[in-house]
């Protein structure tokens, strides 16, 4: 695989840019779920259910658009006014309640009221002569208009409405041509409208939930910092690991030019984990495939470290961003206390990046081109029950669904200079370690 275009066109992305990316992202689902729990959500959300609404929307539209003119509140002040400017009505309920009307009334009903019918009596009696012209009076005629009529209890019941306080709020309120202002409902929609131009709103709504999800399923397992003092203040140990405790952890290879030293070559310095190879002479335990271990003398020291005693697991996936200096052998892979399974998430062999899954039949893997081991890059392995999948940034760079470990796996880091390189003094600076587990995966 080579990266030299994806880095050049840009779909690598540069290490301080995904890592950046997974900081946002991890921040990113701290916030949603946050503002998930927030009272504010919550307001918006509810207001949200009721805004929208039929019901809401329908009582929008009519208020902002009914003519007052067309309301039960106008109709009725309306025809309270044309009882009002009724003359005839006005002088009926002015003269229904007089002692005049009574007084005639008991007239008419008396003899008294025969004796108006002749002209002589009504020339002789001033009684008579009142009587005859409240008669023909316009208030005897209203009475006699309305008397029977139910106008005068249909205008006394409108009288009494309208001077009521609700009718004089119902009319104030239709007659207002900004009514829909005046109401709660606008109210509601006015702190909907603030709530939906929260910063914290805006992004909660923007953010995809299945994506959300699937990214929690990710659960953060290991975390290294290199925040530590002292190589047995961590979870790293020095040496090999091995089914039998009778075999020795720290130990070299007769083929290899350096002493394993312990961990005295590893520290954490300045938040970075270092695994200095040094130009030094040091007698150490060393395995040779003919005669076992044997004592050696070497020119150089290196180390080894690994999680084996602290942290193991099978599946998920395994970061750590690194870079390395020195054309010898640096190694970041998955190990277990056999030969087999062996993972190398990244190996530079002090020519080029190799990465891959080590089997019976051999390494299967792939040469990683286009990128200098001594930059730093985030070296990646996806360990699923079906594939592992490698990546250097966001990039993948291979996968196969061949040989998947079935049990779990330690982590570990070396450097070593084999027999045909030269050797020279080196180091491998690792920033940061992460691991994180999949249920789902």
């Amino acid at each position: 695989m080579n990266l030299f275009f994806a880095r050049l066109i840009g779909t690598l992305e540069s290490t301080e840019k995904m890592e950046r990316r997974i900081v946002e992202e991890e921040e990113r689902i701290v916030r949603y779920r946050q503002i998930e729990k927030s009272a504010e959500l919550q307001e918006y959300l509810d207001l949200k259910k009721k805004i929208e609404s039929r019901e809401f929307q329908q009582k929008k539209h009519n208020l902002i658009h009914t003519k007052y003119k067309s309301t039960a509140t106008y109709q009725k002040l309306h025809v309270y006014k044309e009882m009002l400017h009724d003359k005839q009505l006005q002088i009926y309920l002015d003269v229904e309640k007089s002692q005049r009307l009574k007084d005639y009334l008991e007239f008419r009903s008396s003899e008294n009221y025969i004796r108006m019918q002749s002209k002589r009596e009504l020339r002789n009696s001033l009684e008579l002569r009142q009587m005859y012209q409240f008669e023909h009076s316009k208030e005897y005629k209203a009475y006699l208009t309305y008397k029977d009529s139910k106008t005068p209890d249909k205008y006394r019941q409108l009288l009494e409405e309208i001077s009521t306080d609700e009718f004089k709020r119902e009319h104030a309120f239709w007659s207002n041509p900004n009514r829909w202002k005046t109401t709660d409902e606008y109210q509601m929609e006015v702190r909907y409208k603030q709530l939906a131009v929260m910063p914290d709103i805006i992004f909660y709504l923007k953010q995809d939930v299945k994506q959300i999800e699937q990214k929690e399923q990710w659960k953060l397992t290991f975390s290294d910092e290199f925040d530590w003092l002292r190589l047995s203040d961590s979870a790293w140990r020095p040496g090999f690991v091995y089914q039998s405790p009778k075999l020795p952890a720290i130990h070299s290879f007769a083929n290899e030019k350096q002493a394993n030293n312990g961990g005295k070559n590893v520290g954490a310095i300045d938040g970075k984990m270092k695994i200095f190879t040094k130009e030094e002479k040091a007698i150490a335990p060393a395995w040779d495939s003919k005669l076992g271990f044997i004592s050696k003398e070497y020119d150089y020291t290196s180390d080894i470290v690994q999680t084996a005693e602290k942290f193991r697991q099978q599946g998920g996936m395994f970061m750590a961003k690194l870079h390395v200096r020195g054309n010898i052998h640096h190694a970041f892979w998955l190990g277990s206390d056999k030969k087999l399974p062996l993972l190398s998430i990244f190996h530079y062999n002090g020519k080029h990046i190799t990465l891959g899954n080590y089997t019976e039949k051999g390494f299967n893997g792939t040469v990683v081109r286009g990128i200098s081991p001594r930059n730093y890059y985030i070296y990646t392995l996806r360990w699923t029950k079906h594939e592992l999948i490698w990546y250097v940034n966001n990039k993948e760079v291979f996968r196969t669904t061949n040989n998947i470990p079935q049990e779990k796996l330690y982590m570990a880091f070396s450097s070593f200079i084999s027999e045909n390189q030269k050797g020279q003094e080196a180091q491998m600076h690792v920033a940061w370690v992460k691991v994180y587990s999949n249920p789902n995966m």
